[in-house]
């Protein structure tokens, strides 16, 4: 496969000064460049969630969560930091507040089985405006996640 078609996260560990780190994904390798920093990589069509957080000598600076779908040739995509070329942004949440929310919402899915790299990319955008929005989401059901799967086995 070419590397043009893969995507990079760069991954950042900086004691209480920066952690940028994937919540959930399966890279198709791990390259460590040194102690601190690698980059994982992955393949097109895979979900990943990135978390990035940083602080200065005031507190914390950044908070952000992305979900974001790996992108093959001719598809749309969006240049985040840390990802290279960039992905399909399903989800994009900043600030404690928010953030915490959707941390507790992935531990929920994995907690009632679901893995959050194989759910519903459409079922992440429904989760991105509710949260924007400040509304209820609806839950994600055993039968939501039939259907993806039996989609995919379908698209191959």
């Amino acid at each position: 496969m070419c590397d043009r078609l893969l995507t990079t996260i760069e991954l950042v560990f900086y004691p209480e000064y920066r952690n940028d780190r994937l919540r959930f994904g399966k890279p198709k390798e791990r390259i460590l460049l040194d102690r601190r920093r690698a980059l994982a990589v992955f393949e097109p069509g895979h979900l990943f969630g990135y978390l990035r957080w940083s602080s200065n000598e005031f507190g914390t600076e950044v908070w952000v969560l992305v979900v974001g779908q790996t992108a093959g040739p001719g598809e749309t995509i969006t240049r985040l930091q840390g990802v290279k070329p960039g992905a399909v942004i399903l989800l994009h949440v900043s600030g404690a507040a928010r953030v915490r929310k959707m941390l507790a919402h992935l531990d929920t899915f994995e907690a009632r089985g679901f893995a959050p790299h194989k759910i519903s990319p459409a079922y992440f955008r429904h989760l991105h405006n509710r949260i924007l929005t400040r509304c209820d989401f609806r839950p994600y059901s055993k039968s939501q996640n039939r259907a993806v799967k039996a989609a995919r086995r379908v698209l191959g």
